[in-house]
């Protein structure tokens, strides 16, 4: 008897967490599974499973221990590739590597720049104050206006909210 994931598992939209693990189970990991975006936790790992893992959407967000032990498996996020993996027969690439040089690439970008913008937002007022004392006098005052129309706008709300509660 060979056990398989259905393409209807896809239909359990509000499924956490699934464990499939040392299973026996058989045959190709459904595609539908990426579309489960609340799944945190899969494990497929240990059972029989073969063909290309369908390493898109949600299913990017679980690393190679989650399929360990199936022999048959292949593609990211697992060393083993698959075949057709080498050369794209159009442009002579490899495709797994490219694809996933990309992604890091662009991943380390992302963190750069959030990196930087974070710098700069903690430097750029030090250096302000720091250069000369008629731009410190300006920042602060800038500053304190903005906190005293923050305080007007939320006791006037405040004030608002206690006139309601007493009709």
């Amino acid at each position: 008897m060979t056990r398989h994931i259905p393409e209807s598992v896809s239909k359990l939209k509000q499924l956490s967490s699934l464990d499939l693990s040392s299973n026996k189970l058989s045959g190709a990991v459904p595609r539908s599974l990426a579309s489960l975006s609340f799944l945190g936790f899969l494990n497929l790992s240990n059972n029989n499973f073969s063909g290309r893992i369908p390493y898109t959407d949600h299913m990017t967000t679980f690393d190679a221990p989650f399929f360990a032990g199936n022999i048959g498996l292949c593609g990211i996020p697992l060393d083993v590739k698959c075949p057709g993996d080498d050369v794209d027969p159009e442009k002579g690439l490899s495709t797994s590597k490219s694809s996933r040089s990309g992604d890091t690439s662009t991943d380390k970008w992302f963190y750069l720049s959030v990196g930087l913008g974070f710098a700069a937002g903690i430097l750029v007022p030090y250096l302000v104050i720091a250069m000369k004392s008629s731009w410190s006098v300006a920042y602060f005052d800038a500053v304190e206006k903005v906190v005293d129309r923050i305080l007007f706008l939320w006791l006037k709300y405040r004030t608002r909210q206690q006139r309601n509660q007493r009709r």
